[in-house]
């Protein structure tokens, strides 16, 4: 069902090429016939021949479905694609801000291993949803995504400190009191491609569409017709919040009793604060819910890639 969140969020399809959004692509093995899945017992111990991949790496130049970017990609500077830090532990962390507001977010859940093919060394790194071949060549990091054979190639240089997210927060909110906006929240309207929902959607009562537990410290985590999606937040001035992941943000401002979230991108979220969320079979209800494409936009037949 993040399928369909992703196609709430339009800024989330400029990176599905790179990113993988969608969770029906095939694996894809790499070309020394070493699946990119590997087990826990495949992981390296001896670190010798990862001295080449250690450290942290950062995107200088991509190339994305036959078109070359450098400087910048889609509005992003170009260093927004990836930041890689890869260590000695067999684990890596890759930093993102591909959000409309361009916040870094990092994922460190990532495990790498080495397969070797007439002495050339490829590192895998992945995690249950993402697998990437890194390759080091002239100096530079070379990254494709295994789970998708488009051609697509992100080139990392080695840097002793990633370049800083410009930031869009004012100063002085470490005293502002955002206690009321902490909690279980429902939504009781939707705006989504131009049309309001306030009873259902698809076959979904719409309370139950979105459930958002905000929680203090700079976490939340929201619920979208039943699959949880972690995001992190920060105050952006004295009346707003911003809550990003990777490629989706939400601006978060109080209207009255209610929490407003803004995608700005089409989707409004309006959602009335609840002491417990309201139970609800999503199992039951996925066998009678219309297709995910259907549910916001009924006349489309044909899956964006």
């Amino acid at each position: 069902m993040k399928k369909l969140f992703c196609y709430c969020m339009t800024a989330a399809l400029i990176t599905g090429c790179i990113c993988g959004c969608s969770s029906k692509t095939s694996k894809v093995s790499n070309t020394s016939g070493n699946s990119s899945q590997v087990s826990e017992n495949d992981i390296n111990t001896e670190n010798n021949e990862a001295k080449p991949f250690l450290g942290k790496w950062e995107a200088y130049k991509a190339h994305v479905l036959d078109e070359e970017y450098e400087n910048e990609y889609a509005g992003y500077p170009i260093s927004a694609l990836m930041k890689l830090e890869i260590f000695e532990d067999n684990t890596a962390a890759i930093t993102t801000a591909l959000n409309p507001r361009g916040k870094d977010c990092t994922n460190d859940y990532y495990k790498w291993n080495i397969t070797s093919e007439d002495g050339n060394d490829t590192l895998h790194i992945r995690s249950d949803e993402d697998n990437y071949d890194c390759r080091i060549e002239q100096g530079q990091m070379i990254v494709t995504y295994t789970d998708a054979n488009d051609g697509s190639v992100i080139y990392l240089l080695p840097v002793d400190k990633f370049s800083e997210t410009q930031s869009t927060t004012e100063a002085g909110l470490d005293k502002v009191d955002f206690s009321g906006y902490y909690g279980k929240w429902e939504s009781e309207e939707v705006t989504a491609e131009g049309e309001t929902y306030t009873d259902t959607m698809g076959e979904y009562p719409v309370n139950v569409a979105f459930r958002l537990e905000l929680s203090e410290g700079g976490s939340s985590v929201m619920n979208v017709f039943g699959e949880p999606i972690d995001y992190d937040w920060e105050p952006e001035n004295k009346d707003e919040l911003y809550m990003w992941d990777d490629y989706e943000g939400f601006s978060v401002k109080m209207d009255g009793d209610n929490l407003i979230l803004d995608n700005e991108y089409g989707l409004v979220i309006k959602l009335r604060k609840v002491d417990e969320f309201t139970d609800y079979d999503f199992s039951a209800a996925a066998d009678s819910a219309p297709d995910d494409d259907a549910i916001l936009d009924p006349e489309e037949t044909e899956e964006t890639t």
